[in-house]
């Protein structure tokens, strides 16, 4: 499969290529012009997030989780709950990158629950914060389903771009095969990520 570098250059190159693609479907559709390059921005935007923050390696420990810094714990739950690679919940087209999308979310509710909760204990009241952040994004969508599609559907095809690719080299590797040149699977220099390696030195402790 390729490189963490591979992949980054792979989401850019594809989120480029998507730019001029969206704006003119929307423009057929009738979408004015600004609107449709709003939607178009939001769109890119959102592939970038998905293919560099968001992507389908989080479920191994890699360089993709350095990304997080101090936060690469949120993302133990999910690398621990989802096999690497599975065709559905990790590696597919659309369900696994909304099941990310899904699981920071409630990472976030949570976390933002237990502040609230935490800091009642000690006399400092405060609203409801996890309840006004999941109204306020009902309001958003609700408000312009435009947008929202825009990037919830950028959202996707990043990590497709992703999962697309490995599929690509995986394919390449069954036809040598048929050939005879035979080409072992090795995950060691996937994203960085070393089977032996226990405790890693992050970019945020050197």
């Amino acid at each position: 499969m390729p490189d963490a570098r591979t992949h980054d250059a792979i989401t850019v190159i594809s989120g480029v290529a998507l730019a001029p693609i969206t704006y003119l479907a929307q423009a057929r559709a009738g979408v004015p012009p600004e609107p449709a390059l709003t939607a178009t921005g939001l769109l890119v935007i959102a592939h970038l997030v998905s293919g560099i923050l968001f992507s389908p390696d989080l479920d191994l420990d890699s360089a993709i989780d350095d990304r997080w810094g101090i936060f690469f714990w949120i993302w133990r739950p999910y690398m621990w709950l989802v096999p690497h690679r599975h065709r559905l919940l990790s590696h597919g087209l659309v369900i696994s990158q909304l099941l990310r999308l899904g699981y920071f979310y409630g990472v976030v509710i949570a976390l933002v629950w237990l502040l609230t909760w935490a800091l009642g204990k000690i006399g400092i009241l405060l609203p409801y914060s996890h309840v006004w952040i999941t109204e306020t994004l009902l309001t958003v969508a609700r408000n312009h389903p435009r947008e929202t599609a825009a990037v919830l559907i950028g959202f996707c095809t990043g990590g497709a771009a992703h999962t697309i690719a490995d599929w690509t080299v995986t394919g390449g590797k069954r036809y040598l095969r048929r050939v005879g040149i035979r080409i072992e699977h090795d995950y060691r220099d996937h994203d960085a990520w070393s089977a032996r390696r226990s405790r890693r030195t992050r970019a945020w402790q050197r």
